[in-house]
């Protein structure tokens, strides 16, 4: 414990290597701080306490942050691949279409039961509609 006369102030400050003085008086390259001893520790366990509250509110900030960021690039993933999908299915659609529409041309199907049969023009038509369905479901123009 530290003996102070009534009335006495006291100075702390941090020198150009880092170490920490304390004094009744200070040298004037120094910006000191008023210190009371009787106050000064829970004052550092109140600013390090603030401290640690503060590092853990950055890092939880930091930690949604980081789950809205994963979050938004599986969600530009799955769209990406969902594009890619109705691309797929666009060309293939369009593709069955003009076959379909070519009217010279004679088109067999393969039934649930694997037996092949051809199209007469009412399955034909039937086909067209479907194509004509996946077109305007999978296709951006």
């Amino acid at each position: 414990m530290l003996a102070l006369p009534a009335g006495a102030e006291i100075y702390k400050w941090t020198d150009a290597q880092g170490k920490v003085h304390y004094g009744d008086h200070f040298p004037s390259s120094s910006l000191p701080k008023q210190f009371n001893p009787l106050t000064s520790k829970a004052a550092e366990a109140q600013a390090e306490e603030a401290r640690r509250r503060e590092a853990d509110r950055a890092a939880h900030k930091r930690m949604e942050q980081e789950k809205t960021r994963e979050e938004a690039s599986r969600k530009q993933a799955a769209s990406e691949e969902e594009a890619h999908r109705k691309a797929e299915n666009c060309q293939r659609a369009r593709g069955n279409l003009e076959l379909l529409q070519r009217m010279n041309t004679r088109l067999t199907t393969v039934d649930a039961q694997g037996q092949t049969r051809v199209l007469d023009a009412a399955a034909r038509q039937a086909e067209m509609e479907r194509a004509g369905r996946a077109i305007a479901e999978n296709c951006l123009n």
